[in-house]
């Protein structure tokens, strides 16, 4: 309530005086016949101008046919781009990039690999965030502008400012097919969070192509505003694995919705690139370089003998699942252990090639130890095996990128506790970071426990490395008999070694398991 009753009835005694007065100049324009409407009565009230942003995550490859349709069209739009996986299989290439950009596209950044950022320490998120920003700088691009995986926020949204960026985008607070009824129709402009910009879902299989045009029609008969819609694949057959139903439209309706789309400007629509809309400077790229390595003679892994479990993966936190080629795994935390109460087992079964084994997380420096170029190290862990095994050994870059590097000769199999043990090459040049593991390359069973990474007293430290990085979860389940042991997960990322590809060749990191307030699917 505000003021007395007096000034409430003459505030409303103002209004309606207001009304009044609109309503004697409309009843005069429509006697001139300036106001036209259907069948010449009173015409339907004005939509408001809509602006729309085409987004697209994830650096896809089959986005390369969806840019040169917009651009056939004078149309432009944002790229948020994975740099950990451009020019992997299925990716696109910095070629396409450079091209994008050349056809007046903007592209932003969307992290290094895609982690689900609030399951980070900090440090990994900046990191992530920070870093994915300086390769695209080093590529020749001028990032100003995020999107978080899974929209899925850092701890506190600070990041993406702190990197560098003007604005960060999320998903699924604006109406949507379906979904979020009773939120707002369009982001406002200015937006009130620039670091959280409101975005209806992504595009998926679902959404018809009169579904994509009421996103932009339901915000002209609003309150007008921006629209940022959001696409991952453009692709046929819907439904397969390259061609995700939950991800992706097809190129017939995405073809017809921009075709749609560019002829609304008569109507008050433009479409603009994310950086067109939030504006602000270039920023320079901030570094964030991964923890020091650790002293001569001192265990650079974390968890090293498997005890604390990461309750998001159900495997031991700072390791993951790695294997690849046609086998069947199955992972579990077992209580026979070497030493202490957990150990970690898989099962092969359907062996025909590849291996399976357990790494300490690849990421950017929160899990994998940071390791200097030149430096030969000895690593070693305790095992049980009725199978053939072998370490796997990779390492990472200062960009982020990782790359198999080698591997051991066999080790025999072991009914008992045998610590298995190998020295490294020195670290090639650029390389700043290593994990490594002891794969099963046979059907059997494999116990494993007490890592080891070591960088021997006699070693001349140099200085400290750059960064870079990765992040992944993700396996599947298991058993030792006669122990006590707690399956889980059933995925496992493809980690490559001996047998699949040759020496220093680089391979993408999975996409990681999105945690519990993630909004997207990716």
């Amino acid at each position: 309530m505000h003021g007395s009753v007096m000034s409430v009835s003459s505030g409303g005694w103002h209004r309606r005086g207001i009304w009044l007065a609109t309503a004697l100049i409309g009843a005069a324009l429509l006697v001139v016949g300036l106001l036209v409407g259907p069948f010449g009565g009173v015409g339907h009230a004005a939509t408001k101008p809509v602006t729309v942003s085409l987004t697209f995550d994830d650096s896809n490859a089959d986005q390369v046919p969806a840019e040169q349709e917009i651009h056939s069209l004078g149309l432009h739009g944002t790229f948020y781009t994975v740099s950990g996986w451009v020019g992997q299989p299925g990716y696109l290439t910095l070629a396409n990039l450079q091209q994008f950009a050349a056809d007046g596209n903007e592209i932003a950044g969307h992290t290094i690999e895609h982690p689900d950022l609030p399951t980070l320490d900090p440090q990994e998120q900046m990191r992530e965030i920070c870093n994915d920003r300086v390769n695209l700088i080093n590529w020749g691009f001028q990032p100003t502008d995020f999107a978080y995986p899974f929209a899925d926020a850092d701890t506190n949204e600070t990041d993406a400012k702190a990197c560098g960026y003007n604005s960060a985008r999320g998903l699924g607070d604006v109406v949507s097919p379906g979904d979020c009824s009773g939120c707002v129709y369009a982001e406002t402009t200015p937006p009130p969070d620039p670091y959280y910009l409101r975005a209806p879902d992504e595009v998926d299989s679902t959404w018809t192509l009169a579904q994509m045009e009421q996103e932009v029609t339901n915000a002209q008969n609003h309150s007008g505003g921006w629209v940022i819609l959001t696409f991952h694949h453009i692709c046929t057959p819907v439904g397969t694995t390259a061609c995700p139903s939950d991800l992706s439209t097809t190129p017939t309706i995405f073809n017809a919705f921009v075709t749609w789309l560019a002829a609304q400007a008569s109507k008050g629509v433009t479409v603009k690139t994310v950086q067109q809309m939030i504006g602000g400077t270039f920023k320079p790229g901030v570094y964030v370089n991964p923890p020091a390595p650790a002293a001569a003679g001192v265990n650079a892994l974390q968890n090293p003998s498997l005890e604390t479990i990461d309750s998001n993966t159900g495997f031991p936190q700072c390791w993951q699942a790695g294997g690849w080629g046609t086998n069947t795994v199955a992972w579990a935390n077992t209580t026979a252990a070497h030493t202490g109460t957990n150990a970690e087992n898989l099962t092969v079964t359907n062996y025909s090639s590849g291996d399976a084994k357990l790494l300490n997380t690849l990421d950017l420096g929160a899990c994998t130890p940071t390791v200097v170029p030149g430096d030969t190290y000895n690593l070693s862990v305790w095992y049980e095996s009725t199978g053939t095994t072998q370490f796997a050994l990779y390492y990472r870059t200062t960009n982020g990128a990782w790359f198999y590097w080698t591997s051991s000769p066999y080790f025999a199999t072991a009914s008992t506790w045998t610590q298995a043990t190998f020295t490294t090459p020195p670290v090639p040049a650029g390389a700043n970071g290593m994990s490594f593991g002891l794969a099963l390359i046979s059907n059997g069973s494999l116990t494993t426990d007490d890592y080891s990474l070591v960088l021997p007293t006699t070693a001349a430290k140099a200085s400290a490395p750059a960064p870079a990085g990765i992040r992944v979860i993700g396996a599947v389940s298991p058993i030792r008999i006669g122990a006590r042991f707690h399956v889980h997960s059933h995925a496992r990322p493809l980690i490559p070694g001996a047998g699949k590809v040759k020496p220093h060749t680089r391979f993408a990191i999975p996409e990681a398991t999105p945690g519990p307030n993630a909004k997207s699917a990716t």
